[in-house]
């Protein structure tokens, strides 16, 4: 019962060999480029696929460094919120 949870946990999801969030993250950035690319500039797109691979084993040894680097991203949140300080002191203060 108690299997599939810790599986999960010291296994966070990959694609690839890289951690599932960034890679996706990649994936999504780099594919319209790619159409753009061949619009704007009419290229071959093989030779985006460089840029890819490269992209991709650098987010490869960032996971091997961190393998829960999907969860660290994921736990920020959609935006980082910023606070403004309500009174001119140095620091940051969680008042809004």
């Amino acid at each position: 019962m108690k299997e599939p949870i810790l599986r999960a946990v010291a296994m966070p999801p990959r694609l690839f060999w890289a951690p599932m969030v960034p890679a996706m993250a990649n994936l999504g950035i780099q594919f319209p480029l790619v159409f753009m690319f061949i619009a704007m500039w009419d290229i071959n797109p093989l030779m985006m696929v460089v840029s890819i691979l490269i992209i991709h084993l650098g987010l490869i040894a960032a996971g091997a460094k961190e393998p829960h680097l999907s969860n660290m991203m994921k736990s920020r949140g959609p935006f980082m919120k910023t606070y403004k300080n309500i009174y001119p002191e140095r620091g940051t203060k969680l008042a809004p």
